[in-house]
């Protein structure tokens, strides 16, 4: 069974899959940050209401909600790191199938920090 931070980020994923920014806002901290890493053109950190900005964005581009799939999960007191994959069916006709890792830091049952790596080319061929 997932423990409560676990099933905070499934819940986390499933609300950027259906564009729900008030589940996120319940799950998060207020100073929350998101730190996209590598050389996509997505990189470098977002404070919780830029984060919601762009998940309008990214929501509106889909046809229907995206859905995630974990492999791993690995916590260790207040840091989580998760390894899934999505399948994101965009309005335009391409598709943003990926592949991701997370290292989630919590402040007590809220995500705090989350640093997410993604497929770099894979985002910058769809999203760019």
């Amino acid at each position: 069974m997932d423990s409560e931070k676990k099933l905070a980020i499934r819940r986390y994923c499933d609300a950027v899959g259906k564009g729900d920014a008030e589940a996120i806002n319940a799950l998060t901290t207020e100073d929350y940050v998101h730190e996209f890493l590598g050389s996509t053109v997505l990189r470098g950190k977002r404070s919780r209401s830029e984060l919601l900005d762009q998940l309008v964005a990214f929501s509106s581009a889909l046809a229907v909600p995206g859905e995630f799939v974990f492999q791993e999960m690995v916590e260790e007191g207040d840091i989580v790191s998760a390894m899934f994959s999505g399948k994101c069916e965009l309005v335009n006709g391409k598709r943003f199938d990926g592949d991701y890792a997370v290292f989630v830091h919590f402040k007590g049952d809220k995500i705090a920090l989350m640093r997410e790596l993604i497929d770099t080319k894979l985002a910058d061929s769809v999203l760019a």
